[in-house]
Order: structure tokens, then sequence, then C-alpha cells
């Protein structure tokens, strides 16, 4: 629920951790723009920044996705742009140099791009930690197309913003 988003992200904001601004960042990314964490983990710096500005577009690759498709996510949520920012500003700031285009957008504790099943036992204990055990790596995907729907979005369009192969994946997140 949104209460409970809140509740996430006031105690990833509230614990002053060096990863603050990553785990803020992961968590805006799979419940606002549908990320999955294939997807997350796979981010380069490059992929949402250029030339110190917020890209309008995220372009996931095949390489990123799942079933090898390239989607197309906008960015241009006030929330996603200021939580890229502090995240870069913030990975300036902790390594005191600047921050390599072609590097990982969330690097993994000895520096490299996170593993799939690390960024899902990451958010894992991101939701574990604001007393959600029973959340997943999925949550966010799911509360993403909800979102969607509820707010009067075309199935076509849900599934190419969820990048859904079949109409019948897309059609069990309308159904109650």
């Amino acid at each position: 629920t949104d209460q409970q988003l809140k509740v996430v992200f006031r105690t990833i904001l509230g614990r002053g951790s060096v990863h603050t601004y990553r785990n803020y960042l992961i968590i805006i990314l799979s419940h606002l723009c549908g990320l999955r964490s294939k997807e997350l983990s796979s981010l380069k710096v490059s992929d949402v920044m250029l030339g110190g500005k917020v890209v309008d577009t995220l372009r996931l690759g095949g390489a990123y996705t799942k079933g090898n498709k390239h989607r197309d996510i906008p960015l241009n949520n006030h929330k996603v742009i200021d939580a890229i920012e502090k995240h870069i500003n913030n990975q300036m700031k902790v390594r005191s140099r600047f921050v390599e285009p072609s590097g990982p957008l969330f690097r993994s504790q000895k520096g490299r791009f996170f593993s799939p099943n690390s960024m899902v036992r990451l958010i894992k204990r991101i939701y574990e930690g604001a007393g959600f055990g029973n959340a997943s790596s999925h949550s966010g995907r799911k509360k993403f197309a909800t979102t969607l729907i509820e707010q009067g979005a075309d199935i076509n369009c849900v599934k190419l913003l969820m990048g859904h192969s079949s109409i019948q994946t897309t059609a069990l997140y309308f159904s109650p």
C-alpha cells in the first residue's frame, strides 16, 4: 500500500547509512518505474544520467531485461529524478571523485555490479528492515502495475511498461 511504502522510505532515510540513497533509489525505481531485480542490478550510471543531467528515458537493452527484449521507461517523475541525483551526488562525495559513467549505478560491497540474486536479497533486507518480511523484490513491480491500473491505464500500455511478452501475464494484475 502507499502507507507501507511510506514506512519503507522513512526507514531507509532514517538510517543515515552510507547506502541510504542507494537503497532509496532501488525502491523508487522498483515502485515508480517497475524495474526487475535483474534490471536494477545491470544499470550503469550512464543509463540514467548523461552530462550531469538525468535522462528523459531509461532505455533497457535486451541484455538487461527478462526475455532479452528492449523497453523504454520514462524518467519524468520528480521523485525518480531527485532520487537519481541524490544517489549520484552521494556516490561522488563518498568516493571523493567522479562517478564513472560506464560503472554500476548500484555498487556491491566489492564496488562491482550486483548480481540479480544479490539484488533480490538486498531488496528483501530493505523490506525486512522496515518490518515487511512478506515483501519481495517483485513487490515494487506489483505496486507499479496496480497503480497504473487504478489510474485507468490501458492494459497494452501496462504490458509495454512492464516488459511482458504476453497480454495474459499483464491481465493477471488486472484481476482482484
